[in-house]
């Protein structure tokens, strides 16, 4: 799953959905990611700027009719993996590396 951030027009799309073996935010544009993520109720910035905890309940939102039985799943085995690496926050929340556009 790829989570992209227009911070120039606040905007954020969920592309790939269905892709569960790769988690991250890329950003486009510039503007203050903190304000974006907070309007859009998608989650926080860490405090090392390196990654997103993106709030399960507001990912599953975004992916709108993607997010059917077999998305949950697949979702759900996502964040087994991660649990098992460290990549999902004590309340829920699972992290997603930020990668910057060039």
């Amino acid at each position: 799953m790829l989570i992209v951030i227009d911070l120039s027009d606040a905007v954020v799309e969920l592309r790939q959905p269905g892709e569960f073996n790769r988690f991250s935010v890329a950003l486009e544009g510039e503007g203050d990611l903190a304000r974006v993520l907070g309007q859009a109720g998608l989650g926080r910035v860490t405090a090392d700027g390196e990654h997103v905890v993106v709030d399960p309940v507001a990912l599953r939102a975004l992916a709108g009719p993607a997010a059917d039985e077999a998305w949950d799943e697949g979702f759900a085995g996502m964040c087994a993996y991660a649990a098992g690496k460290g990549w999902v926050e004590p309340d829920g929340g699972v992290l997603a590396h930020i990668e910057r556009s060039q």
